[in-house]
C-alpha cells in the first residue's frame, strides 16, 4: 500500500472510532437524564 492509502485507512479508523465514542457517551447521557428525571406516570 502506498502512503495515501495508509493515511486514508487511518483517517477512516479515527472517524469510525470517534462516531462509536460519541454513541457511547450519548447513551450514558441519556441513561443519566432518565435516572435524574424519571418519567411521571399519570394515574388512570
Amino acid at each position: 500500500m502506498n502512503d495515501i492509502t495508509k493515511a486514508a485507512i487511518e483517517i477512516t479508523g479515527l472517524g469510525m472510532a470517534g462516531i462509536f465514542l460519541f454513541m457511547v457517551i450519548f447513551y450514558f447521557v441519556i441513561r443519566a437524564i432518565d435516572k435524574f428525571f424519571p418519567a411521571k406516570t399519570e394515574p388512570e
